[in-house]
């Protein structure tokens, strides 16, 4: 199995509620470093990203030791390395500021890589690809082509602070993947039900899979649940705030209506929702967040949960499996900081 992960490296600076400062490579390093440790002899993972000279030496030092990640795809941004500052408040709510934005991957850059099995876009900074260069993609890739919605829902204001908003084109982008990731704040902006997050507040979405609550899942696979009252949210409509689980599900389910086999909201700690076609009917599967007793540091959960997506899906095209090691390898992610060490996700796999 070979994967390729659409992104950019940033240089984060993270500082943690506590005063404790964290400075470390992050974007998609997070889904290959995680996605290193659940992968199987042979597999290969092509990151394809932009990174500058002042920081190559020290990614080759992460990269360089897990046999599976192949460098190739990655190219030296004249410009430098894209940096974020993240702070976060004692909610474990983060602010983020871009310090340097290097600009979007090329098409040229991408295309040796459109046979792979699986192609994981995660738009770390907001704008990593353009539209134009995502429809060239799908025209061509023949493999599975999965978004991570993620930093999509982040403007950028004259001082790089990060903002919530949904882009207006959301749709076009969601038509264009077989499986679509967000967490509960991008679903709310998608839905049109979060305008004064968009409007005011500065931060970061966060893509977190989520520390949380313990429990005993509550599975619905295989059944065709209905939505809230009143129906799904119209795609990127003013509908109803999404809080219920069947509120999550009801916009789950006008998401695969665009063309997505697959919706997953993985909603913090109450634990991810999927939607997904089967026989040419609307399925869905929900279970809590995997207990932890420690949460330390949820950047990079949200990739983590894509990464062990990804994994799975790509090779057994099961939705439900994919959501349920995707859960787990989120939890392990919340119990340590910063970029994960080799073998962090040996044991997840189960």
């Amino acid at each position: 199995m070979r994967i390729g992960i659409i992104g950019l490296i940033n240089h984060d600076t993270i500082f943690m509620a506590g005063g404790r400062r964290i400075q470390d490579l992050g974007g998609i390093l997070y889904n290959t470093t995680v996605m290193a440790d659940l992968v199987g002899v042979g597999d290969e993972l092509f990151p394809i990203s932009r990174i500058g000279a002042d920081c190559y030496d020290a990614m080759r030092a992460i990269l360089d030791p897990r046999p599976a990640v192949n460098t190739r795809g990655i190219s030296l941004s004249p410009t430098g390395t894209s940096r974020n500052r993240i702070r976060y408040d004692e909610d474990l709510e983060k602010i983020e500021q871009l310090t340097n934005h290097v600009g979007a991957i090329s098409l040229e850059q991408i295309e040796p890589f459109l046979d792979l099995d699986a192609l994981l876009v995660n738009f770390i900074v907001g704008d990593d690809i353009s539209l134009e260069t995502m429809k060239a993609v799908r025209g061509s890739a023949s493999g599975l082509l999965y978004l991570d919605v993620h930093n999509l829902c982040l403007g950028i204001d004259a001082e790089g602070y990060r903002r919530r908003r949904a882009p207006g084109d959301w749709q076009r982008w969601i038509e264009m993947f077989d499986v679509v990731q967000m967490n509960e704040v991008e679903a709310r902006l998608l839905a049109g039900s979060d305008h004064e997050a968009a409007a005011d507040e500065p931060g970061g979405a966060g893509g977190t899979g989520g520390p949380g609550a313990a429990g005993r899942p509550d599975e619905s696979y295989g059944t065709d649940r209905p939505g809230a009252a009143g129906g799904p949210a119209a795609p990127g409509g003013p509908g109803g705030p999404l809080e219920t689980e069947d509120d999550f599900i009801a916009f789950g389910r006008s998401v695969i209506s665009l063309g997505p086999s697959v919706c997953v909201i993985t909603r913090g700690p109450l634990g991810p929702v999927t939607v997904y076609r089967k026989d040419r009917e609307a399925k869905t599967f929900a279970i809590p967040s995997e207990p932890v007793r420690d949460v330390i540091d949820t950047t990079g959960c949200g990739d983590a949960f894509a990464a062990g997506f990804v994994t799975e899906f790509a090779a057994s095209r099961d939705p439900v499996g994919a959501t349920r090691l995707a859960n787990r390898v989120a939890s392990v992610n919340c119990t340590v900081a910063g970029l994960p060490e080799r073998g962090t996700f040996d044991d997840v796999r189960i």
